[in-house]
């Protein structure tokens, strides 16, 4: 199962009201460079892979909502199907969730899947949220 990591610099950007997690667009991409959760905070920071072969350019809109019960924050969104056409796509080792909204492109979070994946023509590959991204208390 991919391990859950969250970028530091999304919180301030968060609390700062630079980022709305209920109508702003946030979308996944997948990149094979190694994230740092203190050095990065926008999309130029992390190399996007290529794309190609049915990955596209700046990844996919997770389709995202945001929630508030009893003081949690909950925030859902769509899973994300990439279906290979044509040839391969990656290597790619990380999912990466950015605020395309915002004129930087903030990072929020990333999921590790431990080893470099490779999407040959024809396979698909599911960035699969579970019940919620993340929740805030």
């Amino acid at each position: 199962m991919a391990t859950y990591n969250k970028f530091e610099g999304f919180i301030g950007y968060m609390g700062l009201g630079a980022v709305n997690l209920n109508t702003d667009v946030l979308k996944v991409y997948l990149t094979n460079a190694v994230p740092s959760a203190s050095a990065d905070d926008v999309k130029t920071d992390l190399l996007e892979i290529t794309a190609q072969n049915g990955y596209p350019a700046g990844g996919t809109d997770i389709t995202n909502t945001y929630s508030e019960a009893a003081g949690v924050g909950t925030l859902a969104g769509t899973d994300v199907v990439f279906t290979a056409s044509g040839g391969s796509f990656g290597p790619f080792q990380y999912a990466v969730i950015y605020d395309d909204t915002h004129a930087s492109d903030v990072l929020l979070c990333w999921w590790d899947y431990g080893s470099a994946v490779t999407v040959n023509n024809g396979e698909t590959f599911t960035v699969d949220f579970g019940a919620s991204i993340a929740t805030f208390t």
